[in-house]
């Protein structure tokens, strides 16, 4: 993986953006860092104001793991195109309700399966579920009790994370298809995709180089992007970038 606060990287971003390059992002360890409670990850206030300065100058998706309409609140005022949640599946006007009485069922049979397994939180986001373990006493084997649990459950894929287990239906889109069906819809023959997690590597993964380019917030010698960024805070710093190579642009109305 290349740093991209490099000007030689630097560079390449900008040579490879244009008015019509979709810009998708996560939130949660993108956008937003991460947090001891999901409920409580905000933007920076200068991570907000610039994504609202590139959403007037490039089409912009934000791609979560997050409910979609718990993405779309902590968006609220940001002229994104579009938010897709639940690591892929939540797009407006998917028909995605055949999943809900499968999640239900998951969600009793781990709450039962978990119930004696301390410092475990299982988040339900309607079409998919997050098993936190952030608080566990012994969090390797609650990851490998909780991985047992859920790997168990008939008619889902489990995707890791940080101090989470993310359970979704093995038949709905991930990050990668998501990321490559928004390009298509919108128009766009490229994209600029930021992700940190391991739900994240299908994206990072969906395309060859010239067609996606890749930035891992924090370097991974086992990720698929092309690019790293080695915290959090510096997402700002892509932004920027992304900004300065469309200065001469006008904005979007």
């Amino acid at each position: 993986m290349k740093y991209l606060l490099q000007r030689s990287e630097l560079r390449a971003l900008r040579a490879f953006v244009g008015p019509e390059t979709l810009i998708a992002l996560d939130y949660d360890g993108t956008l937003a860092p991460i947090v001891a409670r999901p409920e409580d990850a905000r933007m920076a206030d200068t991570t907000r104001a610039l994504l609202t300065q590139v959403a007037k100058r490039y089409p912009v998706v934000i791609l979560t793991g997050r409910a979609r309409i718990d993405a779309l609140s902590l968006l609220a005022g940001v002229p994104v195109l579009e938010v897709i949640g639940s690591h892929g599946a939540e797009t407006q006007g998917t028909p995605v309700t055949r999943f809900l009485r499968r999640v239900e069922s998951w969600r009793a049979q781990l709450r039962e399966s978990l119930r004696a397994l301390g410092g475990v939180r299982i988040e339900d986001k309607r079409y998919s579920l997050a098993v936190h373990y952030r608080q566990s006493e012994d969090p390797q084997a609650a990851e490998q009790q909780i991985s047992r649990a859920a790997g168990a459950l008939d008619g889902a894929r489990l995707v890791g994370g940080k101090k989470v287990v993310n359970v979704v239906p093995e038949d709905a889109p991930d990050k990668g298809a998501a990321l490559l069906a928004a390009c298509t819809r919108l128009g766009c023959s490229h994209a600029v995709f930021a992700g940190d997690d391991d739900t994240d590597e299908a994206a990072f993964a969906a395309a060859p180089a010239a067609q996606v380019f890749t930035v891992r917030i924090g370097n991974s010698e086992n990720s698929r992007a092309t690019y790293y960024l080695r915290a959090q805070p510096e997402i700002d710093e892509l932004l920027r970038a992304l900004l300065e190579a469309r200065a001469a642009a006008p904005a979007k109305s």
